[in-house]
């Protein structure tokens, strides 16, 4: 019975786990790129592949999501850290979501749209 119950627990998080939108990334330094999204809150979010090429950088981010009351699906910035093996230089950051790509910015958010920051 047990195992039963852990195997239903495995089937619902791998089910809950899904590849989330990139909204933006800014360089921490040369090899370190911030990704960011907005998820709702109870999430487990990372990083969960870096493909670098040399004309791009391709990442993925996944959330575990889970609503755990009324208004708890309401989006909040989730920022995970990239490393990556060469330096970004001008390499174009691709949302491994979608396959489009990344708006860079130098802000953190939630202004990182703003004026200035891109």
């Amino acid at each position: 019975m047990a195992s039963i119950a852990l195997v239903l627990v495995v089937a619902a998080i791998r089910l809950l786990d899904s590849a989330a939108w990139i909204d933006y990334y800014r360089v921490d330094d040369e090899q370190t790129v911030v990704v960011g999204t907005v998820t709702g809150p109870g999430a487990w979010t990372r990083v969960t592949s870096v493909t670098e090429t040399p004309s791009t950088v391709t990442i993925t981010v996944s959330s575990l999501l889970l609503q755990i009351g009324p208004g708890s699906a309401v989006g909040v910035p989730v920022e995970s850290v990239a490393k990556l093996h060469d330096p970004i230089g001008s390499r174009t950051v691709i949302d491994g979501s979608s396959g489009l790509p990344v708006l860079r910015t130098r802000c953190l958010p939630p202004t990182y749209a703003a004026p200035g920051c891109l």
